[in-house]
């Protein structure tokens, strides 16, 4: 017998949604604690900034100067990542291209946000201050450590508008992984995607059970 159209579409539905987490288990070699219950739970986390919604957004991550040499291009990857997260999941928002950004900050002395901003036709500026940037605990063992000062810059009111501060932000929480279990750059994508995400996750509504399951993370 066959599956109604309404059942039908809500299987196939529940397929897409399940399948890129098969993907992240499989590809991460880690296994998570995810139901299709908890793929399917509403967005029950509100933003804690909602002013990205409908506006030109450049995001861009400077790495303090000790960083500049050894992680800048950590903080590049940092700046897509964010700003992929942001288009998915921010209503209507217009993120200004990676490339531009880095372009234009190669091109030129770097100023400020709000110069950055302006010379980009931006509306919103959400600038990562990337304080502190580890991948190692050791010589022998991965455990991802990053302090960054998240500012969003309103260019038309010439002001920040919100800001928040990610402190001695650890991954894996209360573990960490051998450097025999996988590359230095598989480790460094995993580790920035993660604090990506909980960065992004300040501008759009998520499920709260988003950060138990990164959390839950197991290797």
């Amino acid at each position: 017998m066959h599956p109604r159209p309404a059942h039908h579409a809500r299987l196939v539905r529940l397929v897409s949604l399940l399948l890129p987490v098969t993907l992240l288990v499989s590809t991460s070699g880690c296994s998570m604690l995810l139901t299709a219950a908890y793929v399917l739970m509403p967005e029950d986390t509100p933003p804690e900034f909602k002013g990205l919604k409908g506006k030109h957004v450049a995001v861009v991550c400077k790495p303090i100067v000790e960083l500049e040499f050894s992680d800048a291009g950590s903080a590049r990857e940092l700046a897509s990542m964010v700003g992929l997260q942001l288009e998915r999941n921010v209503r209507k928002s217009r993120l200004i291209n990676q490339q531009e950004v880095a372009r234009w900050v190669d091109e030129n002395a770097w100023v400020d946000h709000a110069t950055v901003g302006k010379a980009l036709d931006a509306d919103m500026v959400v600038g990562i201050d990337l304080e502190e940037f580890r991948l190692h605990e050791g010589s022998t063992l991965y455990r991802g450590r990053a302090t960054a000062h998240v500012r969003v810059y309103d260019v038309a009111a010439k002001k920040v508008v919100f800001e928040k501060r990610f402190d001695d932000f650890e991954f894996p929480a209360d573990s960490a992984i051998p450097t025999t279990d996988r590359s230095e750059s598989q480790f460094r994508g995993m580790f920035l995607q993660i604090l990506a995400g909980r960065i992004a996750r300040t501008f759009h509504a998520y499920d709260s059970r988003t950060t138990f399951a990164e959390e839950s993370l197991t290797f």
